[in-house]
């Protein structure tokens, strides 16, 4: 099985029905064919930002707790827990990121798998 990393805004975009995204990395997701590699933070971060998109009106309540709930039984995902937050750290001073999206760009980094992302300072940092 393939491993990649998505990162929250990667995702979010598989799971809210109005975004655009990579079909075939995802078919691959859906199929079972990629297990994601992923830090702790991102449950919390896909959550969050379903919370928002519920106050922006883009899902409705009832879509909202289905969301989750799928996404709590996906079975092709690994937590990362063991970081160097102090190296998590000078990454993202040294290339201006969160220290959110600094974890993703460490984990791409300390694993080589490839990191799936729609945030264009990630990008260019990576």
């Amino acid at each position: 099985m393939k491993e990649v990393i998505f990162d929250a805004s990667f995702f979010l975009s598989y799971l809210l029905p109005d975004e655009n995204i990579n079909q075939e990395i995802v078919s691959q997701f859906k199929e079972g064919k990629i297990k994601l590699i992923e830090p702790y933070i991102f449950s919390l971060e896909v959550t969050n930002a379903l919370r928002y998109a519920l106050g922006s009106q883009r899902i409705s309540k009832k879509k909202l707790f289905k969301i989750i709930n799928n996404f709590e039984n996906l079975k092709n995902i690994e937590y990362v827990y063991d970081f160097d937050l102090e190296k998590i750290a000078k990454l993202a001073l040294e290339k201006e990121l969160s220290i959110y999206d600094a974890c993703y760009l460490q984990l791409h980094l300390d694993t080589k798998y490839p990191l799936y992302t729609l945030d264009k300072k990630l990008i260019k940092a990576n």
